[in-house]
């Protein structure tokens, strides 16, 4: 979740220091998830009858598996590993010791698709074929995955529409007919689809909800298929850039820090868990 590129700072003087008020579309994209996030958290953690923004923080996870796959980035980070596997043991425990409804924290699966993505890029991604094939695999162990990963295969094919979305804008505006042009929109669409049913499956929403998540998910799948990694023209206040830029350096951190804090303020207010919930703490 690091910011992948050099911001070119812009300088100026305010109180005889000199401050950097340049915002990236990465830096307002993280920020954007990471508020949904927080309503998704907040809704689990604290406030659990509030089915509606949990509903509507379901567009977030698009987000972050999709800048996965769109970065150049393939290293690991071990705080990733380190941070997944705690996460996914604070949520054993705070299901009740409850392997059932317990699936592997999403930085485990972060890491598993950075492992594999040079792989896809080097061999699968030159073939439409291979890309089919690839596909068809994962939607065979959508199911089994699902009972396992955060997310299962839905959050890797999201990954793909981000490697696919990058190799689509590399290939260049005048290339529209390119296969990479092609495979990012039928990737898109396909995989947006495949989230939004295994979300409502997962938790269950009433029908309410159940459009709000699908809407959520699906403006987030648009917006991501046209993403662009630019310097905002937009000069914010330097109180606001320096947020924004915080959420695109610090994504990650900001991320373990909500929900160890809301899960912290859950059970001190002695809100339930909700163990019919199966991605529960992990997500």
């Amino acid at each position: 979740m690091q910011a992948e590129q050099q911001r070119a700072p812009e300088r100026i003087p305010e109180g005889g220091a000199e401050v950097t008020r340049v915002v990236t579309s990465t830096d307002a994209l993280k920020a954007l998830g990471l508020c949904l996030i927080l309503l998704d958290h907040f809704a689990y953690y604290v406030q659990p009858e509030l089915d509606w923004m949990h509903a509507l923080g379901r567009g977030a996870l698009p987000v972050f598996f999709f800048l996965i796959g769109f970065a150049r980035t393939r290293t690991v980070p071990r705080f990733w590993l380190a941070a997944g596997v705690l996460l996914t043991l604070l949520g054993w425990l705070h299901l009740g010791r409850d392997w059932d409804h317990i699936t592997l924290n999403i930085l485990l699966s972060f890491a598993l698709v950075r492992l594999a993505l040079p792989f896809v890029e080097r061999h699968v991604m030159g073939s439409s074929w291979r890309v089919a094939g690839l596909v068809a695999v994962l939607l065979a162990l959508s199911y089994p995955a699902d009972m396992a990963l955060d997310y299962g295969t839905s959050g890797w094919l999201l990954a793909l529409v981000g490697l696919s979305h990058r190799r689509a804008l590399e290939a260049g505006p005048d290339r529209p007919r390119d296969p990479a042009w092609l495979t990012r929109r039928i990737l898109g669409a396909l995989a947006t689809l495949l989230f939004v049913a295994n979300e409502i499956h997962d938790y269950e929403f009433a029908t309410f909800e159940a459009f709000i998540a699908a809407g959520s998910i699906i403006a987030a799948g648009g917006l991501l298929l046209r993403f662009r990694r630019v310097e905002l023209g937009w000069r914010p206040p330097q109180a606001l850039a320096a947020m924004l830029q915080l959420c695109g350096r610090r994504s990650l951190e900001i991320y373990i820090a909500q929900i160890l804090g809301l899960m912290a303020l859950g059970v001190a207010l002695g809100v339930e868990p909700d163990d019919g919930r199966v991605r529960a703490f992990s997500d």
